[in-house]
């Protein structure tokens, strides 16, 4: 599907194109104006894994809650799509945000928005005053976003510590030192922080840092330092394109030699196996390697599965990962959000993401929140909690931690 500056509809039924009216007033017998909402995706460029991937999803939710019956509590009005793309250029992500509040009047704004883009974001919203929802930033600066995304500390840098030591602790692995390798941005650099503080405190010597060049070409140098180094655990947050190099590098050097532990999308991204070939693959993903993730095919959760046999069946989308997965809640969210708003004004869409609540074992919830799916005070989720998976030879996972989503035992593999 082609992206266009302008609105646009899904298919044959349209999601409703029009002007908004406001205050809420129509004919008895008028459609509602629809609910204008732009997408900020980076399709482009550097960061497009995220993207290309979860918005075939987040539009057939959206599809679906129109067809079913668009938003009940506000007359039936159907959502209505705005899409941009900031081909991964924090600056262009605000540009184009300003041009959809000013020019196309979206009453909410969403898209990938990843932690540099939010930031490059946070003026333009504190002074245009629109509610955001961000799909994977770990942070939210402004008042005016809400993030899906794993909170720097307490998502995750305390899921990985909390998975490595179990390894030693549970699992029994000879970890006592470790490296840090991140990709070396806004988020990773966070994490990076966190995590070297929760390590230590839980008894980790760590023994230097390898972090990752962002527009870096080739890893190896990385590598070469890992290497050298000889630490029993590598570990950081790790973005696709980061990963997809440093995991080249691993196999070229062959080594494997310690245990790699990483979040999110350059150790648990389905991309990872297209752009390494399976060869390349199953030699480095499949050995010595934990993903973090909030998704995985195999996790003991009822509405995960649904969820993605419905994406799988009906959609007939063939690419079903945890970009798809987390683009698909945010749908949810949005849904969620309009429903118990009092109205579409900023100031009643901000207090109904305050007050939003998705709890566990409910339909709509997509990803591993054993305590479901709120906002803190920060506007990042309470529950920041993900689940570790372990690769398989046939690019299938299995989650290994934590214990209630588990199907298998962490095991290494020589």
């Amino acid at each position: 599907m082609s992206i266009s500056r302008r609105s646009f509809g899904i298919g044959a039924t349209g999601l409703m194109l029009g002007t908004v009216a406001s205050p809420w007033i129509r004919n008895a017998n008028a459609a509602p104006p629809p609910i204008k909402i732009g997408v900020i995706n980076s399709m482009s460029g550097g960061l497009a894994a995220y993207a290309q991937e979860g918005q075939p999803a987040f539009e057939y939710i959206v599809k679906k809650i129109n067809d079913g019956g668009g938003i009940k509590s506000k007359d039936g009005a159907k959502i209505q799509l705005i899409q941009a793309d900031d081909t991964s250029q924090p600056a262009r992500t605000a540009t184009e945000a300003r041009r959809l509040i000013t020019e196309e009047k979206v009453q909410l704004l969403t898209g990938t928005i990843l932690s540099a883009q939010m930031l490059a974001l946070t003026p333009v919203l504190d002074e245009l005053k629109v509610p955001t929802l961000s799909i994977w930033a770990g942070g939210a600066h402004s008042s005016y976003m809400f993030s899906l995304g794993y909170p720097y500390d307490r998502g995750y840098a305390q899921s990985m510590h909390d998975f490595i030591k179990s390894l030693r602790d549970d699992s029994k692995f000879p970890i006592k030192t470790a490296v840090m390798s991140y990709s070396n941005y806004e988020a990773g650099q966070q994490v990076n922080k966190f995590l070297v503080d929760k390590l230590k405190a839980s008894g980790f010597e760590v023994i230097g840092e390898a972090p990752l060049d962002t527009k870096a070409q080739d890893q190896t140098s990385a590598m070469i330092r890992i290497r050298s180094l000889k630490p029993d655990i590598v570990t950081g947050l790790v973005t696709p394109r980061d990963g997809i190099l440093l995991h080249q590098a691993r196999y070229n050097l062959n080594y494997h030699n310690s245990l790699f532990v990483g979040g999110t999308g350059g150790y648990s991204d389905l991309s990872l196996w297209k752009d390494l070939g399976p060869e390349i693959g199953k030699a480095v993903l499949t050995r010595n390697l934990f993903a973090m993730t909030g998704f995985s095919p195999g996790a003991k959760i009822d509405s995960m599965q649904k969820i993605i046999a419905e994406l799988r069946d009906v959609a007939k989308i063939d690419r079903i990962g945890q970009g798809a997965i987390q683009y698909a809640q945010g749908a949810r969210v949005l849904q969620h959000v309009l429903e118990k708003a009092s109205s579409l004004e900023p100031a009643a869409l901000l207090e109904s993401f305050k007050a939003f609540d998705i709890p566990f074992g409910d339909p709509d919830l997509y990803v591993a929140k054993p305590k479901g799916l709120q906002f803190a005070e920060d506007r990042l989720l309470k529950d920041g909690s993900a689940m570790m998976v372990q690769w398989m030879p046939d690019q299938s996972q299995e989650v290994v931690f934590p214990k209630e989503f588990a199907q298998a035992a962490p095991r290494p593999k020589s």
